[in-house]
């Protein structure tokens, strides 16, 4: 299982630097804070370091390990994005044509196949991350309706609106509607599902602007 290091040096660290930009602005100022260097002082091996300082710090405070918190992140976001997703019409008859899975629930079903990897990389959570998140603009995109199909390609990715929407999103606890995430306390599950989510999503579009992802 990836940790913490491994997670920042293959994101964090690889960004190109209008991309590390973007990424800081997010983070810097909501997630992060510097007591002493100005915003224009912090450098991406610096914010890199914090990063690992705050993973580390919320271990100490919580009494769970990185691993916890990924799967945490992965258990929230497929929950979330499962709700959306149309689910595979069931064949009553046993003569009937073989059923058709919705285009969504297959590339979903494929994502909750990445978890179950034994010895999960950066790649993998990457990877996990694409599908549902493509998934979830699709939700947006369609008023947060069920969706049968999506657009898969990178370019469709906006962190600033898909963050902006997972922080609207909401549940219902006994009748009772509330927050889906609670992201008041910085040291908390919730809390780093965003910034684990935020720093993805910026590595994807930049991947993307490389060229390193590609249209079906």
């Amino acid at each position: 299982m990836v940790n913490y290091s491994e997670f920042v040096k293959s994101t964090v660290c690889t960004l190109e630097p209008d991309i590390y930009q973007l990424l800081q602005k997010t983070l810097v100022g909501e997630y992060l804070s510097f007591s002493i260097i100005s915003d224009s002082e912090i450098t991406q091996d610096i914010l890199a370091e914090k990063i690992c300082d705050y993973f580390e710090k919320l271990e100490l405070k919580t009494g769970k390990n990185f691993e916890k918190f990924i799967n945490s992140y992965m258990d929230n976001i497929e929950v979330l994005v499962d709700q959306y997703v149309v689910k595979t019409p069931q064949s009553k008859k046993k003569d009937a044509e073989p059923v058709i899975v919705p285009r969504a629930r297959k590339y979903l079903e494929k994502a909750q196949s990445i978890r179950k990897v034994r010895s999960l990389s950066v790649c993998n959570l990457i990877d996990f991350t694409r599908i549902t998140m493509c998934l979830y603009t699709a939700v947006i995109s369609n008023n947060h309706k069920e969706i049968s199909n999506f657009d898969f390609s990178a370019a469709c990715i906006d962190p600033d609106i898909i963050i902006a929407s997972l922080k609207d999103e909401e549940s219902t606890i006994l009748k009772i509607r509330k927050k889906r995430f609670d992201i008041r306390d910085l040291y908390c599950s919730d809390t780093c599902t965003f910034i684990v989510a935020i720093i993805i999503l910026y590595k994807i579009v930049g991947d993307k602007i490389q060229g390193e992802y590609y249209h079906e």
